[in-house]
């Protein structure tokens, strides 16, 4: 990979709060005008990329993705990690995702994500500054946001002649502690009226997680509709372009584990999905804490009732992780 920018910024011009919100919001419109190839008044597009991330047991994977976007009404993905396969169809409010195994590596990064550099809303996102970078190899300007409950902030970084964004910090919130995601992209090339990078890189807590690299980027003008057909068998997940707000357990009973196999390490990662009357469905253990207390979790978890996601107001069925622990109690994973 190219060398990236740095996320450290210097000191901070004395603002008022309206100027400094005016200036974040400024730097984030310019930057999706020169690389948002997903705005309304950008073609359709097949683009092809390789990436390689950090799996179990700290052996790196690789992998392909192929994505083809008509719209936000209309769009498939298609993530191929060995012989492992996720596929995704999109429409304005809803996903359809399908696996060809359970198997598909729960590591596996969100490719998504990170091929689509500006995935969040910032109208309700207040900034507490705006800042030069030091040291960087190119003139940058850093947005940070206002800190949250658990201290946690984010942070864009700019290309102060281009405007082009070139890195961001978002803070990963797990139950008992924050980690800062670092996303790096460079190399960007010409893709219609848009400018888009080609070579993308993250990192968890300072350790590298994934790098990729787009191969191809092309119009697409016919694609075929069946393309975008939910896959028989798919996952129904929510799409939420609005303001969104997650499940919350309304009943959460604890797991009766077998007598004997809790111990102080004892701890389980399910996944589940929230439908829209709040039950949990397609219920899967993501890091396993032995078959005996897997077993139970499973069963204890299907029992839970959920208030179900909504977007702008209205349900939806949402994808949620519950971490299980020896004190038998469980807590939600953002």
């Amino acid at each position: 990979m190219s060398s990236f920018p740095t996320l450290l910024c210097a000191t901070v011009v004395a603002l008022s709060k309206a100027e400094i919100q005016t200036l974040a919001q400024a730097d984030i419109d310019r930057a999706r005008r020169f690389s948002d190839i997903r705005s309304p008044d950008a073609p359709a597009f097949r683009l092809k990329a390789t990436f390689s991330f950090v799996g179990k047991g700290s052996k790196t994977l690789q992998g392909t993705y192929t994505e083809i976007w008509v719209s936000n009404s209309q769009w498939r993905r298609e993530t191929v990690v060995d012989d492992l396969r996720r596929v995704e169809v999109g429409t304005r409010n809803r996903i359809w995702r399908l696996d060809n195994s359970n198997d598909f590596p729960n590591t596996a990064p969100p490719l998504p994500h990170l091929m689509n550099i500006f995935p969040m809303a910032t109208a309700d996102v207040v900034f507490e500054s705006v800042a030069d970078a030091p040291d960087a190899k190119v003139p940058e300007e850093c947005a940070t946001t206002k800190a949250g409950a658990r201290q946690e902030k984010s942070r864009f970084c700019f290309d102060k002649k281009t405007g082009a964004l070139l890195a961001e910090v978002l803070p990963d919130i797990l139950p008992a502690t924050v980690r800062d995601h670092f996303c790096f992209y460079g190399v960007f090339r010409k893709f219609g009226a848009f400018w888009f990078p080609r070579e993308m890189a993250c990192l968890e807590n300072q350790k590298p997680d994934v790098e990729a690299k787009v191969e191809e980027i092309n119009a697409e003008s016919s694609p075929d509709p069946s393309l975008f057909s939910p896959p028989t068998g798919a996952d129904e997940l929510g799409n939420c372009s609005g303001r969104s707000v997650p499940p919350h357990a309304t009943s959460s009973p604890e797991p009766d584990f077998p007598l004997g196999v809790v111990s102080p390490e004892s701890s389980i990662t399910l996944s589940l999905i929230v439908d829209v009357q709040g039950k949990p469905q397609n219920v899967k253990v993501r890091e396993s804490g032995g078959k005996g207390l897997d077993e139970s979790a499973l069963k204890t978890l299907r029992k839970w009732r959920f208030t179900p996601a909504t977007c702008d107001g209205e349900p939806m069925p949402e994808e949620i992780e519950v971490q299980i622990n020896s004190s038998l109690h469980g807590s939600l994973i953002d």
